[in-house]
């Protein structure tokens, strides 16, 4: 089971390849946390149409829904509140369902760490994408391009992708 953050997902949505994290986590679903859905739909009501695939894939069922229950939220209340609403619930449902969180935010990771919980980043989807051979190294390379101008995001090296 993975749970993915707003930013893996506007990500890949930015280049519209939001398929391509079906296809490396080997899922016909992936996982949001409430509060997740929640920024996608504030993004989409201040006009970033980026999320409008991700809401399709909401409607079309591919994208589910979770939420936290009573239950979580002493856990949920140890968590920092720098981290976001989305971060933090996403980390207690990990927490409780056994699950792996894709997010790009080293604050996250460390806490995911720190709780036992697997975290995957952007780094590690891109060098599954090769490793699994699902990409060439070429393709990987052009992903990361289109990342670079879609989401402004400068890669410090591309050697950990390809190592």
């Amino acid at each position: 089971m993975i749970f993915v953050d707003a930013d893996i997902l506007s990500i890949f949505a930015k280049i519209q390849r939001l398929t391509l994290l079906f296809i490396v986590f080997d899922q016909e679903t992936l996982n949001i946390a409430f509060a997740v859905e929640n920024e996608i739909k504030t993004g989409v009501s201040k006009g970033f149409h980026v999320f409008d695939d991700i809401i399709a894939l909401q409607t079309q069922r591919k994208i589910r829904t979770y939420y936290t229950t009573p239950a979580d939220q002493e856990f949920m209340s140890s968590l920092p509140q720098t981290l976001g609403a989305g971060e933090r619930e996403s980390i207690v449902l990990c927490k409780r369902l056994s699950a792996t969180f894709a997010s790009n935010d080293r604050r996250v990771m460390h806490h995911c760490q720190t709780n036992g919980i697997h975290c995957i980043n952007l780094v590690d989807i891109l060098r599954l994408l090769w490793e699994l051979q699902i990409l060439s190294q070429t393709d990987v390379q052009k992903v990361i391009t289109e990342i670079e101008i879609a989401d402004r995001l400068k890669f410090r090296s591309i050697d950990p992708i390809f190592k």
